[in-house]
């Protein structure tokens, strides 16, 4: 053992009031720190916070300490960052901090965070966004959802929310409560909407979607309120990109009106709220209702034109053959009468040439005539039967084309479509066509295939234009 007389023997606590003195006189000003937030450790029943800090150089540990940030600062600085971050602070984030380095005989070394620069992990954030936008642009897949066809008419939506969210309520009262003859079939995900988690949360919703995707038209990913913190989430590249390889066209809405992030970027159209999504939806389906009874009216009046065409050219054919037989007719009494008449100038000469030789004559011209009518009555029967059998044809084949259009006609008749479920809207015996038309107190009468039901008009909403 040491000799006491020629050692000197200085207690623990002697040495950390040293180490103590020491650093606070070395480091008696605060430093900037660059540093990632490895364990964030915040207390709620205290409001404190100790943050373990870490520096890392490919996946390797070269430093870490231990920090403490007292209540009332936390308090200010987690404000003061959320709002220009639009993100808490959380475990992960590389953070620029105002330091003071103590220590404690009891407590150890630790770093006293004062403030953290919001402004530079903004940057860092964006800097991560851009280089995922390029990386989605350079592997080919920024445009892919964009590129895929959009259904005429999308009926079947799988809609990735939370059942109580604002948003999806919003978006359900206006699918539901549109005074339109329209149907829509909607499937709720659910699925968290911010913050880390939700990047897994809407990946699997996703994926349970695409397991069933021939039972779907489109996708819709809707979030409302809760203002723009906690979006970092839709700037992360693995959701971003799966959204944009989903073989469904998707559409977002995640209610917030600042710069789009990655995800509403490849989404195949982006809508700032639910509702605009909602309205969205509805608009699509009114202009394939106004194209359906366009197309109606277009075929109502073709077939009423062809009617009349084909209507008139059996009259004209009526009259054609009329004038036909009635030539005929008259040109046989034509030939009748010459006929006689050539009689007539030969009975003077016959009857100078002999009785007999009249009598051979008079038999002779009976004969001659009794043929001549026997074959202009056969040629005028040919003709009859040929202009019959023409006439027969032709009018059997206008009456198919008639039959056709007619049946085509039919199936696109208001009747057949109010009984495939779809309703008409009078004023007045006015068909309304759009909201525009209305007025509060005007008598509604809706017309469904059964009957009908007739309503007051309380409140009007115009479509809501991007």
């Amino acid at each position: 053992m040491p000799s006491t007389s020629t050692t000197s023997v200085f207690t623990l606590l002697d040495i950390g009031r040293s180490l103590q003195r020491m650093i606070s006189t070395h480091y008696n000003k605060p430093y900037w720190i660059k540093t990632e937030i490895a364990k964030l450790n915040a207390y709620t029943k205290s409001g404190h916070c100790y943050p373990d800090l870490v520096e890392k150089q490919n996946g390797q540990v070269l430093a870490q300490m231990r920090a403490t940030i007292w209540s009332d600062t936390f308090k200010t600085i987690s404000r003061q960052f959320e709002e220009t971050t639009k993100k808490p602070i959380s475990e992960g984030m590389t953070v620029l901090l105002l330091a003071k380095v103590n220590y404690h005989p009891s407590y150890g070394f630790s770093l006293n965070i004062l403030d953290i620069d919001a402004g530079f992990t903004l940057g860092e954030m964006a800097k991560e966004k851009l280089e995922s936008l390029k990386r989605l642009k350079a592997e080919g897949i920024f445009d892919l959802n964009k590129s895929l066809v959009f259904p005429q008419i999308p009926q079947r939506i799988a809609v990735i929310s939370v059942n109580t969210s604002k948003g999806y309520q919003d978006f359900m009262n206006i699918i539901s409560q549109s005074r339109s003859p329209f149907h829509f079939k909607i499937e709720l995900f659910p699925a968290l909407l911010q913050g880390d988690k939700a990047i897994t949360s809407i990946a699997e919703a996703l994926e349970n979607i695409k397991t069933r995707k021939k039972e779907f038209d489109v996708v819709t990913i809707i979030r409302g309120g809760g203002g723009d913190v906690g979006l970092s989430c839709y700037d992360s590249f693995a959701l971003a990109s799966k959204v944009a390889r989903f073989p469904l066209p998707v559409i977002s809405g995640i209610g917030h009106s600042t710069n789009e992030t990655l995800v509403e970027m490849v989404t195949f159209a982006n809508k700032i709220t639910p509702t605009d999504v909602a309205y969205f939806f509805i608009s699509i389906f009114q202009e394939r209702w106004e194209e359906l009874q366009n197309l109606h009216s277009k075929l109502t009046s073709s077939v009423t034109f062809k009617l009349k065409e084909e209507q008139q050219n059996l009259k004209h054919s009526h009259q054609d053959f009329k004038t036909q037989v009635n030539a005929l007719l008259q040109n046989h009494n034509y030939q009748l009468k010459e006929q006689r008449q050539r009689i007539k100038s030969m009975l003077p000469s016959l009857i100078r040439s002999g009785f007999e030789h009249l009598q051979n004559s008079g038999h002779r011209l009976r004969w001659l005539t009794q043929q001549q009518v026997q074959s202009q009555k056969l040629d005028l029967f040919q003709l009859s039967k040929t202009l019959q059998k023409e006439s027969k044809s032709k009018i059997e084949n206008q009456h198919q084309q008639l039959t056709y259009l007619t049946s085509t006609l039919s199936l696109l008749s208001p009747e057949r479509l109010l009984s495939r479920g779809y309703t008409l809207n009078l004023v007045k015996d006015k068909i309304i066509k759009s909201a525009t038309e209305l007025k509060p107190g005007d008598r509604l009468k809706t017309m469904f295939s059964d009957g009908y039901a007739e309503s007051d008009v309380v409140k009007i909403e115009p479509h809501e234009k991007n």
